[in-house]
């Protein structure tokens, strides 16, 4: 009877190794076809991320294009201010009243915005506001006109930095400002 339960005990041991191997077996095969739908996904989505780069690389020549764009209008657009700016002032048109409501105009700017975060340094703001009360006071033949050249190049500096309205808004005020003192100078 040993030798029985010996042949019956192998008997179930082979059974369980052979059950085991074709399980392994099988389970290999299994593994083998995720493995390969794995690289097949993984082939996938390098083309998707290949898309993608292309995608991003036209949205950046898009973009590009739009900013060239863009920087075209706001240079058309400040030519067309100069130009109507320049022929008003030759034309005498500006009134000593529009004069000073400019000025009014150029410190609410500066005070509205020296509040808040913004790329006008205190020391612009300062220089703005002093050379404002200047034109305020001093006879047109006085003013050193290049501090308005200054001023227009803070504006500029702002505005290309911040895009902000009250920066262009300063600009084209400070331009006028510049052009009717030069006509009060008998130099238009």
């Amino acid at each position: 009877m040993p030798s029985t339960i010996i042949v019956g005990f192998i008997s179930i041991g082979v059974t369980i190794v052979a059950s085991i191997a074709s399980l392994a077996y099988w389970l290999g095969k299994k593994f083998a076809e995720i493995d390969a739908r794995f690289k097949q996904i993984d082939a996938r989505f390098r083309q998707i991320d290949l898309r993608f780069k292309e995608i991003d690389l036209r949205f950046k020549e898009v973009r590009g294009e739009f900013s060239v764009s863009i920087a075209r209008v706001i240079e058309l657009i400040r030519a067309l201010h100069i130009n109507l700016i320049d022929f008003m002032s030759m034309k005498g048109l500006f009134t000593r009243e529009e004069r000073e409501y400019l000025i009014r105009e150029v410190r609410r700017i500066i005070q509205a915005y020296s509040v808040r975060f913004n790329p006008l340094k205190p020391e612009e703001a300062k220089f703005i506001l002093e050379v404002m009360k200047e034109i305020e006071e001093k006879d047109p033949k006085e003013i050193d006109l290049s501090k308005l050249d200054r001023i227009l190049e803070i504006a500029d500096r702002w505005f290309k930095e911040d895009g902000c309205y009250e920066a262009a808004k300063l600009w084209i005020i400070v331009y006028t400002l510049k052009r009717i003192l030069e006509k009060e100078r008998g130099e238009l």
